[in-house]
């Protein structure tokens, strides 16, 4: 298993990101139910977002996220680093697969 930081950039303004955000909230919960992604939620300032995922490679991640409502709209841009964990809290090790 791979695991990805990826950077969301927003590249509309606010009042329209509102109107998605409902729905790209929706996509994330199946991913979330599916074990695929680990956290997630807005920059502060709210300029984009970040998501920590896992998923076997970045192909596949980046064909997944593509029903995101954000970027099938639009909204956003998603960049995609993958990152090798070796130090992690306990309670993690199950998500991880160690």
């Amino acid at each position: 298993m791979k695991f990805f930081l990826i950077e969301i950039e927003y590249i509309v303004p606010i009042e329209k990101l509102d109107e998605v955000t409902p729905a790209h909230r929706e996509f994330l919960q199946v991913q979330y139910d599916k074990g695929i992604l680990l956290i997630s939620g807005p920059k502060v300032p709210r300029v984009g977002g970040m998501i920590i995922a896992k998923s076997s490679s970045q192909e596949e991640l980046q064909d997944l996220m593509k029903d995101d409502p954000f970027l099938k709209q639009n909204c956003a841009k998603y960049t995609y680093k993958e990152f090798a964990p070796v130090k992690y809290q306990p309670f993690l090790k199950d998500w991880l697969g160690i």
